[in-house]
């Protein structure tokens, strides 16, 4: 039997891996991406639901009743030729509809013919959930012959009785178009990266295993959802095809980062992104007893801040907050949007009080400029380290109290203990 040649059977059990590691991205990554989608619609769509409501709120004074067939806000008409609604539609392109009860006065939604299904019905489930009072999302709610992602807020009267209710929807097959988008695009990285690591492993086999195995590792973490993740730095600076594979494996962590990873307004990571590094900072210090400290932080006197120079306003600030987070974490750790002004801070080490006193100074002595306005604010942090056998929970927890001590007593410090 002729013998095999060492690159031979070098090239084999590359390839094999290669064509294995892509099933295990596509395998772990398209359902992470499906749920990640269907998550940011529901809560884009829930959003958008409650700015409507708004808007109505404040659209005319007095109550809502019905006159003949014309829905009114204080016995005048509302929402005059639909135009609410159709403002929602062309900001957004989401389907929206105020119902009177469970009947459709005001939407967006049309038949096949052209016409507003006006006068048309929502389902019996809906309504009866809806009318008690509860907000209520669908991801098969059936409008005009058509499944929907659609959201349910309750329309109140000033005495709190529910009188109707505002739809906002995107379709399903959008929706879905979308997903296979995404989906391609993460085929498709996979793919170029399964080709380029098979060509290469064709010309050169010295050291290859070692540095596929790397590789290896950071895409099964970034399929895993880790997108903080870094790659061996010593892979990138390779001048050859081997370097190249690793080049193109950061490219698609970059491209699922800004997919589903990363927050729209400030560029950082979201909370989803911070979820899989903390899982990941507390498994390493089980292990191997790496410490590090989580940190939340929130601005301070932002309601005020919104609603004295208006939202424009209030996300300049929250941009500029973020640059200087991302500034300062860089090498320390990783930095995240938490919620509305809030942000979470994971340090790689254990005493981070003495860096968050400069970063909070740093942030005391901004000025943001936002139009002709100057504007600076303060933060206050809640500080909590990793010990025993904490949890992600715990030490969001011990964070947050001591965050609400801190916004309680003066603000604009920072809280590294409890206090009575």
């Amino acid at each position: 039997m002729k013998k095999k040649s060492i690159r031979f059977s070098l090239n084999r059990l590359v390839i094999l891996s290669i064509v294995s590691l892509g099933i295990v991205i596509l395998t772990v990554s398209i359902p992470i991406i499906y749920r990640a989608i269907v998550s940011e619609t529901e809560e884009g769509l829930k959003n958008l639901a409650h700015a409507l409501l708004e808007q109505c709120n404040v659209t005319g004074e007095g109550d809502y009743s019905i006159e003949g067939d014309v829905l009114c806000k204080g016995g005048v008409a509302f929402g005059e030729d639909n135009c609410i609604v159709d403002n929602v539609k062309e900001v957004s392109g989401i389907d929206a509809t105020i119902f009177w009860e469970d009947t459709r006065m005001l939407t967006t939604i049309r038949s096949e013919d052209g016409e507003r299904a006006l006068g048309t019905k929502a389902t019996e489930g809906v309504a009866e959930k809806v009318l008690k009072g509860e907000e209520y999302f669908s991801s098969y709610a059936w409008v005009n012959d058509a499944y929907y992602y659609g959201y349910y807020v309750p329309l109140k009267n000033t005495d709190d009785t529910v009188i109707g209710m505002v739809f906002v929807g995107k379709s399903r097959e959008r929706v879905f178009d979308t997903i296979f988008h995404v989906v391609c695009t993460v085929i498709l990285g996979v793919f170029i990266v399964t080709i380029a690591t098979v060509a290469i492993t064709l010309r050169y086999t010295k050291g290859m295993v070692n540095s596929l195995s790397k590789t290896r590792e950071f895409l099964e973490k970034v399929a895993r959802g880790d997108l903080e993740c870094q790659i061996d730095s010593a892979l990138l600076k390779r001048q050859d095809e081997i370097g190249e594979m690793g080049k193109f494996a950061q490219m698609l962590q970059n491209s699922i980062v800004s997919l589903i990873g990363t927050d729209p307004l400030t560029g950082l990571y979201n909370r989803r992104s911070c979820n899989e590094v903390l899982e990941t900072a507390i498994r390493e210090y089980r292990e191997y007893g790496k410490q590090f400290s989580v940190v939340i932080g929130d601005i301070d006197n932002f309601k005020n801040l919104n609603d004295t120079y208006g939202h424009l306003t209030g996300d300049q600030v929250l941009i500029e907050v973020s640059r200087i987070l991302q500034k300062h974490m860089k090498g320390k750790g990783s930095a995240f949007r938490w919620g509305g002004e809030e942000f979470l801070l994971v340090y790689k080490e254990e005493n981070a009080v003495g860096m968050l006193e400069e970063l909070l100074e740093e942030i005391r002595g901004t000025s943001i400029h936002y139009e002709e306005q100057m504007i600076q604010v303060t933060m206050s942090f809640g500080v909590s380290v990793c010990q025993g056998e904490d949890t992600a929970e715990i030490l969001i927890k011990q964070a947050d109290d001591r965050l609400y001590y801190g916004k309680t007593h003066g603000k604009n410090q920072v809280v590294f203990q409890d206090k009575e």
